[in-house]
Order: structure tokens, then C-alpha cells, then sequence
């Protein structure tokens, strides 16, 4: 008897004598036909994909390309010199250096037996709809924060170091120097965006935000820390509680209570001496840690994060064609093909609170 070996994309067309139209009459407890459900389960994912650009926080992260390099100038020494008659001037050339950005398959598979479809409700499989709706934000926002904290570099394909972090000090590409700054400031290749401070405090945080500004980055930027070391950032002495339209914040707590019904995509502000920082606590990260960046737009390439995408699959999650097919088990397997690199290595600063030793790279939940 021959041996097939692993099945594979190849094999998710219908057999031969299977009637597509018959399975399509599969119908659940409730009148719903599976067909139905594919339907929808694949309407959800669209529509989750659409939200990606306009998620609150992420979405303003990173532009997209399906290109796996990255290039960009780098600092150099050459410059203006004062002209003679009869010299010629000397001949520059902008020096470049760049990464590979990472590309990775990911998916997750619903599936049912044919028997249980029949006796299915409805309800318990647009909840299963949903829980994949679920699972592919938390890949997608746990992939985007993992690299914005992670210091080391990651292999691409065969090539260690090929995926680097923000400016490290020439750990994973010793060629890079930062291109000097709209003032004039010029930077060596030992330059490094991942710090390590005693305290949270005012003093400190205008230390990390001093490495943006001073390569064109103004603000207002945006601080993602851990939603545990929120008492921290509201001492601080310039922060700033946020304010919403049209509601008067009343004395009373019981007016309080009854009369704040808004909330705010940040849980408030800073004021520096570089500008208006924007704090966003979130759960996924650890306590004593907290990322500095400038968000400047959906797509822009000034962002500190890159996604690449595969052409063949899109930007967001899919589902893998044909699968539910495969009576007398059904299933449905969403797919995606992206990876999240770094973007403009400037636009970034990662401070790990600590009362000694260097900055280590955090797990993200």
C-alpha cells in the first residue's frame, strides 16, 4: 500500500465524488446551514483586518510593505568645503546600511465533527467565530510589542542579525551611525536606544525622551508602559489626568460617578521639556519597563514599526480555501503571513527601571 506522506495545501480540493452542494446542506440545530457560518466567520476576519489600520494605539505604529529589505542613509563625516579657483571639489556619496525584515506563517484551525454540526446551536459557533477574532488580535498586538522591546536582533531566513532592534550601539550592525539630526548633531555608531534607570521620575523620563528629540522626533510622543506602574506615572510631577468634552468634573464623588461616562484611549499626559508625552498603559507589558516613540500616521514610513506582508496572501487574516470541506470533519483554519520589524531605528527608546546592571528584554504577554 503506497504511502502519501503529509498532506498539504494541494490536497484541500473536493474528491472527486464529493457533492459540494449536499455538504452545503448541513444545517445546525437551529436552521443555520455551515456554509453560513463560513460565510461569516470569514465576513468577521475581513472586518478585523479593516480595524488593524485604526486600532487605538497600534494601529499608528508601522507601515506595511511586502519587500524584505529595509535601507537608509546613514551618518557620514563629509560636508561643505570653501571653494578656490582653480580646486576641484572632493566627491561624496551618501553611505547606506539596512536590515531584512522578518516574514512568518501563523494559523489556527475551528473544527467540528460532522455529528456535532447537526446538533449545533448557532450561538456556540459564532462564539467559536469570535474567539478567533480574539486570538488574532493578541498575535498581532503581542508580535508588534514584542519587537518594539526586544534589544537583540532576530535571524531571517539564514542570516543572524538580519531583523535589528532600535539604535543598540552597534551590537547587531556595527556600519550603522545615525544620520545627523536637523540641528547638527552628530552621533557614532555606539549610540544606544535601550537604557536603564534607577526611578520613574521626571528627570529620568526627560533623559529617554532627549534621545527622540534629538534626532528630529518632536512632539507629542506617546510612552507604552505596564499597566501595573500606572500609580507611578500619575506622580510624576508634570502629569496631566485626561479631560473629556463637555463633562464637568463635579466635587461630589457620587456626581462623579454618575457623570463620567466617556473614557479616554490614554491614561493621560506629561509634560517635559521636550513636549507632551501621551501615556498608554497596557497589560501586556511588565512592570518597570516602557517603550518612547512618535507615532506619525497610518502607513507613514517615519514610524517605528515595519510589517511585512506576503503578496500572495494579503494584508490580515485569511481563511485557507477549501478546508471546510473535509467531511466528516469540518474545520476552518485562519491564516496570516506577516512580520513585524523595525522601521526608523531612531524612533524608538526602551527604559528598564532597575537600581543596577543593563537594560534585558522584557516577555510580552
Amino acid at each position: 500500500m503506497a504511502v502519501l506522506g503529509f498532506g498539504d495545501l494541494r490536497d484541500t480540493a473536493l474528491p472527486t465524488l464529493w457533492d459540494a452542494a449536499e455538504i452545503a446542506k448541513v444545517r445546525l440545530q437551529d436552521g443555520a446551514s455551515f456554509e453560513e457560518m463560513v460565510r461569516e466567520a470569514g465576513a468577521a476576519l475581513q472586518e478585523f483586518n479593516g480595524s488593524l489600520l485604526t486600532m487605538a494605539h497600534y494601529g499608528l505604529l508601522f507601515a506595511v510593505q511586502d519587500e524584505p529589505e529595509m535601507e537608509y542613509g546613514i551618518g557620514t563625516t563629509a560636508g561643505f568645503e570653501e571653494a578656490t579657483e582653480y580646486s576641484t571639489p572632493q566627491p561624496y556619496r551618501g553611505a547606506t546600511s539596512g536590515h531584512t525584515l522578518p516574514l512568518k506563517a501563523y494559523d489556527r484551525g475551528l473544527g467540528w465533527t460532522f455529528r456535532y454540526l447537526k446538533k449545533a446551536r448557532r450561538a456556540k459557533l459564532e462564539a467559536d467565530v469570535r474567539q478567533v477574532v480574539t486570538d488574532a488580535r493578541d498575535v498581532w498586538q503581542q508580535k508588534m510589542l514584542t519587537r518594539a522591546f526586544k534589544m537583540e536582533g532576530e535571524m531571517v531566513g539564514s542570516t543572524a542579525n538580519a531583523s535589528v532592534p532600535f539604535a543598540d550601539g552597534g551590537t547587531t550592525d556595527s556600519a550603522y551611525v545615525p544620520s545627523d539630526s536637523p540641528e547638527g548633531e552628530s552621533f557614532a555608531s555606539s549610540h544606544d536606544h535601550y537604557l536603564r534607570h534607577a526611578a520613574l521620575n521626571d528627570a529620568n523620563l526627560a533623559i529617554a525622551l532627549e534621545h527622540l528629540q534629538e534626532h528630529g522626533h518632536a512632539s507629542p510622543f506617546d510612552v507604552c508602559g505596564a499597566r501595573a506602574d500606572a500609580a507611578s506615572w500619575t506622580a510624576l510631577t508634570g502629569f496631566k489626568a485626561p479631560e473629556w468634552p463637555g463633562i464637568v468634573y463635579h466635587a461630589s464623588t457620587a456626581e462623579r460617578a454618575g457623570g463620567v461616562a466617556d473614557v479616554s484611549d490614554y491614561y493621560g499626559y506629561v509634560e517635559t521639556d521636550y513636549g507632551i508625552v501621551r501615556v498608554w498603559l497596557s497589560p501586556r507589558v511588565p512592570t518597570n519597563y516602557y517603550w518612547l516613540h512618535r507615532r506619525y500616521g497610518a502607513g507613514d514610513p517615519r514610524n517605528p514599526l515595519r510589517v511585512r506582508i506576503d503578496k500572495a496572501w494579503g494584508f490580515g487574516f485569511n481563511l485557507v480555501p477549501g478546508n471546510w470541506a473535509n467531511s466528516p470533519v469540518q474545520m476552518l483554519v485562519a491564516y496570516t503571513e506577516f512580520g513585524v520589524g523595525i522601521g526608523d531605528r531612531t524612533n524608538g527608546v526602551c527604559v528598564y527601571i532597575a537600581g543596577a546592571g543593563d537594560y534585558t528584554t522584557p516577555t510580552i504577554s
